[in-house]
């Protein structure tokens, strides 16, 4: 279960082993997401439509699916990865799923409450299951194929397999290469008359910073909470609060790591 995984970072992980398995013994977490999250690669679970999972106190409804679920990202999603006290989907929020994949995060935002949450997937392959998804899971996912960035128009995407979580705005080898449509946040939003965003997920790539940079009005106007990975570049970490504080300095922010890092800002 440590292989690739280097030495000095056994401790951490050992650590963080005992203290998840801590709370499933106090039934804050369950254990098949336990299994699935610290072991998946031994571990395969058989999850099935209606199971409830729980994940630090948060619960929610197995869904149906259209194409197996990758798992350690799927359960973390379902359970609240992108969820924090200080920045948390509320009753009737609008939200933004920027790189929705399958919908995961989508169908996690229903579940919160949310009124509706546009769900952007640029990957053609990808999009025909979130479509799916959306029409099983709920009318309130609104399946968009498009790709957010800092400037409307057309650009290519590199995609490593037709079903990938890794298919991304900057070039890359070995992958099939589409044109896809982009549109800024801030363009959606006027073109589309969405009255209020209340939350926005980023999770493009590498393409955070562009996504961002489209979305200068939206943010100054709304000042939506926000949860954007911050592990696909080097120095993410650094830029992505400076950009954002830039563009609003009232906001605060947290980097939580819970399987990958992710910057929150409320």
């Amino acid at each position: 279960m440590l292989e690739g995984i280097p030495k000095k970072e056994y401790p951490r992980l050992l650590y963080r082993y005992l203290k998840e398995f801590l709370e499933v013994l106090i039934r804050k977490n369950s254990f098949k997401v336990y299994l699935a999250r610290n072991f998946q690669s031994i571990y395969k679970p058989n999850f099935r439509k209606g199971d409830k999972l729980k994940w630090k106190g948060i619960e929610v409804v197995f869904p149906q699916f259209i194409a197996p679920p990758v798992y350690g990202h799927t359960v973390l999603a379902l359970v609240g990865e992108y969820s924090i006290p200080e920045c948390n989907i509320e009753k009737d929020d609008t939200v933004f799923d920027v790189g929705a994949h399958f919908g995961f995060f989508s169908y996690y935002a229903v579940q919160k409450g949310a009124k509706e949450v546009y769900a952007f997937e640029p990957n053609p392959s990808t999009f025909e299951i979130l479509k799916k998804h959306a029409k099983i899971w709920s009318d309130k996912i609104k399946p968009l194929e498009f790709a957010l960035y800092s400037s409307s128009g057309f650009l290519d995407l590199f995609i490593p397999t037709p079903l990938s979580i890794s298919s991304t705005l900057r070039e890359k080898e070995n992958c099939e290469k589409v044109k896809v449509k982009t549109i800024t946040l801030d363009s959606f939003v006027k073109g589309y008359n969405v009255e209020r965003v209340d939350f926005i997920k980023i999770d493009a790539e590498g393409s955070e910073r562009e996504i961002l940079k489209g979305a200068k009005e939206t943010i100054k106007k709304f000042k939506p909470k926000m949860a954007i990975a911050a592990y696909h570049l080097p120095d993410d970490k650094k830029v992505i609060p400076e950009l954002v504080l830039s563009i609003r300095n009232d906001y605060k922010f947290k980097l939580v790591d819970k399987g990958e890092p992710v910057l929150f800002f409320f």
